[in-house]
C-alpha cells in the first residue's frame, strides 16, 4: 500500500495532491504533502498552505530534505535537477545574490532538459555521467541560445522585441552554480562523488578592456539625463533615474547592484547623516565576496539625499491634489535603468557592452589618475577590508577616505563647470508648486 501514491509531484515517500471527497472531487485548491504511515497502516497529510503547485512542490521539497535520511538508493537516483533544487532551497535562497543564483541554476535546468529530451543525457541525471564535455556542450548552448526581450505594440500586444547574447562570464557562472550544488550535495551525504569539473576563470572569458570615460564624457552623460535626446525614451522626463544613478555612481564609486539597493529608509540603517557616512550595506544583509564598503558623504551627494524619499534610483509618479490644490509627486524605486543608459550610450558613442558599471571603473581610474590615496581608493571600491574591530571605529574618523572623498570632490567640481544643473537635486523638474509624498 505505501508504493501507491498519485498527485503531481512525488519525491522520496512523499507525494502532491488535493483532499478529495468520496466523488473524487477536490474539497479544496490547497496541495497536501501526503505519505503513508507504516505504524499508524495510514496515509498522513499536511497541508502546504498554498493553491500554487510550483510553491506546493518547493514546501514539498523542504518537508522532504528537513525528515528524510537519504539510503543508499535515494544516493543511487540523486539527480543534477535536485542538486541545483535542493541547493536553492536550502543555502542559494537566503544569500544576497538569491537572484543571480535562480538565474543561473534555471539556466543550467533548462539545457539539461533539452539534452535529455534529445536523449543526449539519461533521466535521472546522476554525477557520474556530468563530465567536461557535457560542460562544453553547455557553453555552446548557452552562447547560442537568444535573449528575446518583449514588449508591447501599439495594439497592446506582447511582440519580441531587441535580440542579445549572453556573455561567456554568464555561462561560466552557472558552470560554477552546478559545481556549487553538487558540493553542497556532497557535503549533505546525498551523494557518493563530484565530477571534476573545470569552469573557466573571468580572465580567460572576459577580454581585457581598457575603454573608460573621461571627466568630459561623465559632463555629457549628465547634461543628457536633464535635458535629454528629443526621443520619446529619451524625454528629460524620463531620464530622472538615469541622473540619480549617475549621480549615486559617480559619488560612491559603487557597482550596479549597490546602487540600486540604496535607501535613506531608516530601517535600513544606510545613511548616517550625522556622522555623513553612507553604508552600501544595508542593515541585515551578509556581506559577500564582493564587500559593500562605508563611505564619506560628500556634499553634492547629501543634497540628493535629503531630497530622497527611499530608493535613491527612482522614478516619480505625479498626481494633482484638488484639495489642497497643489500637485503632489510620489517617488518609486526602479530596478533597471537599461533603456535609458542604451539611449544615453547611443547618443554619446559609448561602445557596445558597455554598461552602467562603466562609471564605477571611470571614476577609479580618475581618481587613481588624480593621485589619491591608492589604499583609500581600493577600500572604497571594497577590494580591501579592515579588519572588523578596525573598521567599526576607523569610519568615524574625520580622516576616515579622505583622499579618496577630496578626489572626488575635485571631479564634482568639474563637472559643475560642465554640468552644473544636472547635479542640482531638484527633486522635479518644475518644482513650482509641487508637494513632495513622503511615506
Amino acid at each position: 500500500m505505501s508504493n501507491v501514491k498519485g498527485g503531481v509531484y512525488q519525491r522520496g515517500p512523499f507525494w502532491l495532491d488535493l483532499v478529495r471527497g468520496a466523488d473524487g472531487r477536490p474539497a479544496s485548491d490547497r496541495w497536501y504533502i501526503w505519505w503513508y504511515d507504516a505504524a499508524a497502516g495510514r496515509q498522513q497529510r499536511k497541508s502546504t498552505r498554498t493553491a500554487d503547485v510550483r510553491l506546493a512542490c518547493e514546501r514539498l521539497d523542504e518537508h522532504y530534505l528537513a525528515t528524510h535520511t537519504p539510503t543508499e538508493a535515494d544516493k543511487a537516483v540523486y539527480s543534477a535537477h535536485a542538486a541545483l533544487t535542493d541547493y536553492w532551497l536550502e543555502h542559494g535562497q537566503h544569500l544576497p545574490s538569491a537572484d543571480a543564483i535562480k538565474s543561473r541554476s534555471r539556466l543550467m535546468v533548462r539545457f539539461l532538459d533539452v539534452e535529455i529530451a534529445a536523449g543526449r543525457l539519461p533521466d535521472p541525471l546522476v554525477p557520474d555521467r556530468i563530465d567536461d564535455r557535457m560542460i562544453e556542450r553547455f557553453r555552446a548552448w548557452a552562447l547560442a541560445d537568444p535573449l528575446v526581450a518583449r514588449k508591447k505594440d501599439a495594439d497592446g500586444n506582447w511582440i519580441d522585441g531587441k535580440v542579445r547574447f549572453r556573455a561567456p562570464s554568464t555561462v561560466e557562472e552557472a558552470v560554477i552554480q552546478l559545481k556549487a550544488a553538487l558540493n553542497h550535495a556532497y557535503r549533505a551525504r546525498r551523494i557518493t562523488y563530484v565530477p571534476p569539473l573545470q569552469h573557466k576563470t573571468r580572465d580567460k572569458v572576459t577580454p581585457h578592456r581598457t575603454y573608460r570615460l573621461s571627466v568630459e564624457a561623465l559632463g555629457e552623460l549628465l547634461d543628457y539625463s536633464l535635458s535629454g535626446s528629443g526621443k520619446y525614451a529619451g524625454h528629460a522626463d524620463r531620464l530622472l533615474p538615469l541622473r540619480r544613478y549617475l549621480i549615486a555612481a559617480i559619488c560612491t564609486l559603487a557597482r550596479p547592484d549597490a546602487i540600486f539597493d540604496l535607501s535613506v529608509a531608516p530601517a535600513r540603517q544606510q545613511w548616517h547623516r550625522n556622522a555623513g557616512l553612507l553604508d552600501l550595506n544595508p542593515a541585515g544583509r551578509i556581506q559577500t565576496k564582493k564587500v559593500r564598503p562605508t563611505l564619506p558623504v560628500v556634499p553634492a551627494l547629501d543634497s540628493w539625499l535629503q531630497a530622497t524619499d527611499e530608493w535613491f534610483v527612482c522614478r516619480e509618479a505625479r498626481s494633482f491634489d484638488h484639495r489642497q490644490q497643489i500637485e503632489v509627486v510620489e517617488q518609486v524605486g526602479v530596478g533597471s535603468i537599461r533603456t535609458a543608459w542604451e539611449g544615453a550610450a547611443a547618443k554619446l558613442g559609448i561602445p557596445a557592452g558597455w554598461g552602467p558599471k562603466l562609471i564605477r571603473h571611470s571614476m577609479a581610474t580618475i581618481l587613481a589618475s588624480r593621485r589619491v590615496d591608492l589604499i583609500e581608493l581600493e577600500m572604497a571600491l571594497g577590494h580591501r577590508v579592515l579588519s572588523k574591530t578596525t573598521g567599526r571605529y576607523a569610519i568615524f574618523d574625520p580622516a576616515y577616505l579622505g583622499t579618496v572623498k577630496a578626489g572626488i570632490e575635485d571631479v564634482l567640481a568639474d563637472l559643475t563647470r560642465m554640468a552644473g544643473p544636472a547635479l542640482h537635486a531638484k527633486v522635479t523638474q518644475k518644482a513650482d508648486n509641487v508637494a513632495v509624498l513622503r511615506a
